[in-house]
């Protein structure tokens, strides 16, 4: 492993997500200069997928960092997920209520909610606050939380220079 540098969790997930997006770059590169007219090469997509081979091995070793350090408050990151799959699914709850004319033929319904758009929406505010607050204690958690990686990781991550032809 190359010199390691501590970075807090806030900034690991940035990396993560930097890094997981550079590897969809090398992946559309690699699918897309593979096979080119000849004397038409921008790319040795040899280089590019041993950079991409190598890049990805970073990133599982940032993922299990990632993931070792959030064990202590792995409750609180399933809870948030919980409450933000709640708002989703109260989102789509219908609330229609009362006598509706419906169809072609004109047939009188009457719809009768157990909750109503009121109740519902009483609810999503009452679980967004939560969801506020489980936020802040995570962001709290991740910009005090220090992890280490690869200072390499942490350089710009273009092609190497022998895969640009």
């Amino acid at each position: 492993m190359a010199e390691p540098t501590q970075i807090n969790l806030s900034r690991a997930l940035k990396l993560k997500n930097r890094v997981v997006h550079r590897l969809s770059q090398f992946d559309t590169q690699i699918a897309t200069y593979n096979s080119v007219i000849e004397d038409n090469q921008e790319y040795d997509v040899r280089q590019l997928y041993k950079a991409r081979m190598a890049l990805a091995e970073q990133l599982v070793k940032l993922k299990v960092a990632i993931n070792a350090a959030n064990q202590p408050i792995q409750g609180l990151i399933f809870e948030l997920a919980e409450c933000k799959a709640l708002v989703a699914m109260l989102g789509k709850v219908n609330t229609r209520h009362g006598p509706s004319v419906e169809g072609f033929t004109g047939a009188r319904t009457n719809y009768v909610a157990q909750f109503r758009k009121p109740d519902i929406d009483a609810e999503v505010r009452r679980v967004e606050r939560e969801i506020d607050r489980l936020q802040d204690e995570l962001d709290r958690f991740n910009h005090r939380t220090l992890i280490a990686v690869e200072a390499s990781l942490l350089a710009d991550s273009d092609p190497p220079p022998d895969a640009i032809r």
